[in-house]
């Protein structure tokens, strides 16, 4: 790998760890939502999960987490501008990944049953 892209793929890396970095940002996208509002709206992701993933975009300056103190204390949290900016070459890549969904399927069904077929024989 060059460096030039040496450096990009460890931050894309970061931002893309687990599978709710995309659904999150789409939420934010439309508005701030609060923690339970993100909880219900998501579906299936545990407290923990949503914890882990709000604080890794965060830290990496996609989102921002604003606590306010009126009759009882609440957390929202927004899209940055850099989140904003993120938007664009996400949803690309989202356009990318449904154009071409039958055939990474596909090559993900093959590698799953290469493996586990390597993996009964390793045993």
């Amino acid at each position: 790998m060059s460096d030039r892209l040496g450096a990009g793929s460890k931050m894309a890396s970061t931002l893309f760890v687990g599978k709710w970095t995309v659904k999150i940002v789409y939420l934010l996208k439309e508005r701030p939502h609060r923690h339970g509002q993100l909880r219900r709206a998501l579906g299936n992701i545990s407290q923990r999960m949503l914890t882990r993933t709000l604080r890794n975009l965060e830290s990496s300056g996609v989102i921002y987490r604003k606590v306010t103190h009126s009759k009882r204390v609440a957390v929202e949290y927004s899209l940055t501008r850099l989140g904003n900016e993120f938007v664009v070459p996400l949803s690309s890549m989202c356009r990318w990944a449904n154009r071409h969904n039958k055939g990474i399927s596909a090559n993900i069904d093959i590698s799953k049953r290469r493996s586990g077929s390597r993996d009964r024989t390793q045993v």
